[in-house]
């Protein structure tokens, strides 16, 4: 096991956000491609549908979503093509 020795909470904020973009496969350059979680998937939607509404749209498919272990994420890059395509998966 390697020792970590944190000098700053600067430090510690730097190390936990890497590890947050390295989990999550987010680069911060690709805002494109940015992971959602559901609470900003709901506000990115024209209509702000509520939680229980994009629930049902995941239990019946009808939304791009990924699963990483038990949390939601939605990719944005799928999203808009989600939108553009008039809301069916493609």
């Amino acid at each position: 096991m390697t020792e970590l020795i944190i000098t700053s909470p600067d430090q510690l904020r730097e190390i936990i956000r890497d590890e947050i973009q390295r989990t999550t496969h987010q680069h911060p350059e690709s805002e494109k491609d940015k992971l959602m979680i559901l609470e900003e998937f709901r506000k990115y939607l024209p209509e702000n549908p509520a939680r229980q509404t994009i629930y049902g749209w995941i239990n019946n498919r009808l939304v791009p979503y990924e699963k990483h272990g038990k949390r939601l994420y939605f990719r944005k890059s799928a999203i808009d093509r989600w939108l553009s395509n008039g809301r069916k998966i493609s």
